[in-house]
C-alpha cells in the first residue's frame, strides 16, 4: 500500500482523520495536483484504495475519513451541510490548490455540492454512482418531508445503542467479501482492518456511526440537482452496469425499471454545463471495488 501521513484537520467541534499520501517522487511539489476523495456511507478513507494506488502514481492524494465514519470523530448529528464544511476545512488546511474532487455515493452527494459552492476552486469533478437512486428524494411535498422527518427521528432514537459485535478480524472479513464478492483478497483484508474498532462489550464493531444516516433527511435530490447547473468545471459521471440492483435491494419499486434507470441518467447529465458519462460493465454500486482497472482506466482518460 502506498505510504500516507496521518493528519488531524479540525472542522467546527469534530476532529477528522485525514490521510495525505504526499507528492509522487520526482515530482516538483508546485507543479503537482491535487486530488480530493471522498467515501460513500458506511465506509471509511482508505475505502478507495484501489484509486489511491493508482492515482497516487501522478498526483497528491488526499483522503479523509468524513465525520462519523473511521478515525474521525463523531458528533452525533450529520447534517449535509456539516459535510461540506468538513471538505473545505480539508482543502483549506492542507492548501490544495484547484483539486480535482472525487466521490463515491454518499460523498458524491457532498461533492457536488461542495464543487457548485466553489466552483472556481475546482479543476475536475467525479461522481462515482454519486446522485442517488433514479428519481429518488425529488419531491419536497408535505407527505414526503413528514416520511424523511421519521425515518431521521426513528436515527436518533437508536443512537447510541451498541452495533452488533463480531467476534474477530476474520469475522469482519468475511463480511465484508460476502457483500463484495469481487472485492480483490489484498484490498480485502486492507480496507476491513482499518474499518472496525473495539466493541464495548468485547470483539469489533464497523468504526462508524449508524447516526449518520439521518443525513438521508437533510437534503432532498432535488436540492441537489437544482445546484449541478453551477458546476462549471469538467464533471464526469460513472455508474455500474447492475448499479440498479443496489437501488432494488432498498426499494423495489426500481426492480426491472432498467430503462427508466438509463433515462435518468441521460437527464442528470443534461444538468451540468460540462459533464458526460460512463458505464462500467459487470459493475454494481461499488464500482471501484467490483471493477477497479475498469474504473482506472476512464479515470486516467477522463483526468488527462
Amino acid at each position: 500500500m502506498a505510504g500516507f501521513n496521518r493528519i488531524t484537520c479540525r472542522s467546527g467541534m469534530v476532529d477528522l482523520s485525514v490521510l495525505d499520501f504526499g507528492v509522487p517522487k520526482g515530482m516538483p511539489a508546485d507543479a503537482c495536483q491535487s486530488v480530493l476523495l471522498l467515501h460513500g456511507m458506511r465506509d471509511h478513507a482508505l475505502g478507495m484504495l484501489s484509486i489511491i494506488h493508482d492515482l497516487s502514481e501522478r498526483y497528491r492524494v488526499v483522503s479523509f475519513d468524513l465525520r462519523g465514519h473511521g478515525k474521525s470523530e463523531n458528533n452525533g448529528v450529520y447534517p449535509m451541510i456539516q459535510f461540506v464544511a468538513d471538505a473545505r476545512a480539508v482543502v483549506n488546511q492542507l492548501d490544495l490548490v484547484k483539486p480535482i474532487v472525487i466521490g463515491h455515493s454518499l460523498g458524491g452527494h457532498i461533492a457536488s455540492r461542495y464543487t457548485a459552492v466553489y466552483s472556481d476552486e475546482v479543476c475536475k469533478l467525479v461522481l462515482l454512482d454519486g446522485m442517488g437512486p433514479p428519481g429518488g428524494m425529488m419531491t419536497s411535498d408535505a407527505e414526503s418531508n413528514r416520511q424523511r422527518m421519521l425515518m431521521s427521528l426513528d436515527i436518533c432514537a437508536a443512537s447510541g445503542l451498541p452495533s452488533r459485535s463480531m467476534a474477530n478480524l476474520d469475522e469482519a472479513i468475511s463480511r465484508l467479501r460476502r457483500n463484495n464478492p469481487k472485492l480483490q483478497p489484498g484490498m480485502l483484508q486492507i480496507i476491513a482492518r482499518e474499518g472496525v474498532e473495539a466493541h464495548p462489550q468485547g470483539g469489533l464493531q464497523w468504526n462508524f456511526d449508524p447516526a449518520v444516516q439521518m443525513i438521508w433527511s437533510t437534503f432532498s435530490t432535488l436540492d441537489t440537482e437544482q445546484l449541478c447547473g453551477l458546476i462549471a468545471c469538467p464533471t464526469l459521471i460513472v455508474t455500474g452496469e447492475n448499479s440498479l440492483d443496489y437501488w432494488g435491494q432498498m426499494n423495489d419499486s426500481y426492480l426491472g425499471q432498467q430503462v427508466f434507470y438509463e433515462s435518468e441518467l441521460k437527464r442528470r447529465l443534461s444538468l451540468f454545463p460540462d459533464a458526460k458519462g460512463t458505464v462500467i460493465p459487470d459493475a454494481g454500486h461499488m464500482l471501484h471495488y467490483d471493477q477497479p482497472e475498469a474504473v482506472n482506466l476512464v479515470l486516467r482518460e477522463f483526468l488527462g
